[in-house]
């Protein structure tokens, strides 16, 4: 009765563990899903794959293309998941990039626009003004001491202003030379370059602007002069041509035509003493 009783209970209870160590088993092979993003990427290094070198330059190997097409489907979906990270890091910066050169761009030209002011402006011209006056003023008088002083003052300021003006000149001559550049872009090829420069040369008085426009009117009128005479040269082919197809005397072409068949050709030999 015992052993019965042991053989009985001994299956029961393998097939009651055998149920759970696979109940058990497959708990622990499932894995939970994981989206690698580009900064997942960065921060693998030769510690986790040897080919992750932060020096890396790895040559001959296949194309990627050519692994894309045997990689698990997995992997694709990792790399698309990097790459779309990628794209929207890239539009990300490049909006940060766009925000922060406006944002300079701005602010450079509200300091030109004070730079202007103060050395262009309504203050600079009133100084330019007292500096200029050559009213007698009674020294003796208060009102004319008063006067006197701030024309001193605004001789000295105008003093002081007068190399950033020029400077300030200068540089918006620079920016008025290459805007014009910028909507004439012939005017650096080799028809109006060396004519300009010499025109300059020649006569200093002149702008860049002016010396551009005659060199223009000159060039231009030489081109309609050369088409005007090749056109009057082609009428004249054209009429030497038809007055010697008119008079029988034109000319044989060039080479031996194409013949349709053997008789066209027996017929174009004879007739041409060939």
């Amino acid at each position: 009765m015992d052993e019965t009783v042991t053989d009985n209970t001994s299956p029961e209870v393998e097939t009651d563990t055998g149920v759970e160590q696979a109940e058990d088993t497959n708990t622990e092979t499932e894995t939970p899903e994981q989206e690698y993003s580009l900064d997942d990427l960065l921060k693998m290094s030769r510690e986790d794959y040897d080919e992750f070198d932060d020096e890396a330059q790895h040559k001959g190997m296949q194309p990627l293309s050519h692994w894309m097409k045997h990689v698990p489907a997995d992997v694709r979906k990792h790399l698309a998941n990097i790459r779309a990270d990628y794209t929207r890091k890239t539009q990300s910066l490049s909006e940060e990039r766009n925000a922060l050169q406006a944002e300079l761009t701005k602010e450079r030209e509200q300091l030109a626009m004070e730079r202007r002011s103060l050395y262009s402006g309504d203050m600079a011209k009133r100084t330019a003004e007292l500096a200029s006056d050559e009213t007698k003023f009674d020294l003796f008088d208060e009102e004319g001491m008063q006067k006197e002083i701030q024309r001193q003052a605004a001789k000295m300021l105008n003093q002081m202003l007068k190399p950033a003006q020029e400077q300030l000149q200068v540089e918006h001559r620079k920016v008025e030379l290459r805007r014009f550049a910028d909507e004439h872009p012939e005017i650096k090829s080799d028809d109006y370059r060396m004519p300009i420069a010499k025109m300059l040369q020649d006569r200093p008085e002149l702008r860049l602007e002016d010396a551009y426009f005659i060199v223009k009117a000159k060039v231009d009128s030489e081109k309609a002069t050369s088409e005007r005479a090749e056109l009057e040269a082609q009428r004249s082919r054209r009429k030497q041509a038809f007055s010697k197809t008119s008079s029988g005397t034109a000319s044989k072409p060039a080479g031996t035509p194409k013949f349709k068949n053997a008789w066209e050709a027996f017929q174009y030999h004879r007739d041409n003493g060939k």
